[in-house]
């Protein structure tokens, strides 16, 4: 009986997973990525009960994560946040040129959801889910633009702090950079994911 329950655990956890991967690989986003416009954007946030959290400061992108190889000049880019499904607290940002409105990189972070009784820092991370969500995304994102071109695995046998980085940079078309940072001293963790096409 107890394994008849353990199982259908899996399964259902798995299922939601994939349900909350599906959001980001819509095609209005994710194959249409070229044609997406920041209106479009917040249409989709808004329809997804995210909440506006655009900064009113210059924010910047890494070379290392989003080469710019045309030079485009991006502006700060419109940011949303949302909790999904209860498990994570997820930041997407939409990094664009202002002169036309095309997005340019969709950038993702997924963290922990900090309760408000418990201080930052002061709750056991669940490193298990953080795993989870990290190869289910790897999954989807081999399932849409085929094999990586580089992995770099290093939480299994850092002694405290790490990146996992998988990028996708084959071909002419969609370029993406998924990397979990983390620390196995602290259990802390979060999951980047950073989609373009150049």
């Amino acid at each position: 009986m107890k394994k008849t329950i353990y199982i259908s655990t899996i399964i259902c956890l798995t299922i939601v997973s994939c349900v909350t991967n599906r959001e980001i690989f819509r095609a209005e986003r994710f194959d249409d990525l070229t044609t997406l416009k920041v209106p479009k954007a917040d249409k989709i946030e808004q329809d997804l009960g995210s909440t506006d959290r655009t900064p009113s400061h210059k924010i910047s992108i890494g070379e290392s994560i989003y080469p710019n190889k045309k030079g485009f000049n991006l502006a700060t880019p419109k940011t949303y946040s949302r909790t999904e499904k209860g498990k994570f607290e997820l930041e997407t940002e939409y990094f664009y040129t202002a002169s036309d409105s095309i997005v340019r990189v969709i950038m993702y972070d997924w963290t922990e959801i900090q309760e408000p009784e418990r201080p930052f820092g002061q709750s056991k991370t669940d490193t298990k889910k953080f795993r989870k969500k990290f190869d289910g995304l790897k999954k989807q994102l081999v399932s849409e633009l085929g094999e990586p071109s580089f992995v770099e695995i290093a939480s299994d046998t850092a002694q405290s702090n790490f990146r996992d980085g998988i990028k996708w940079l084959n071909g002419n078309g969609k370029k993406a950079y998924l990397f979990m940072l983390g620390s196995n001293s602290t259990d802390y963790r979060k999951i980047r994911l950073a989609i373009y096409e150049e």
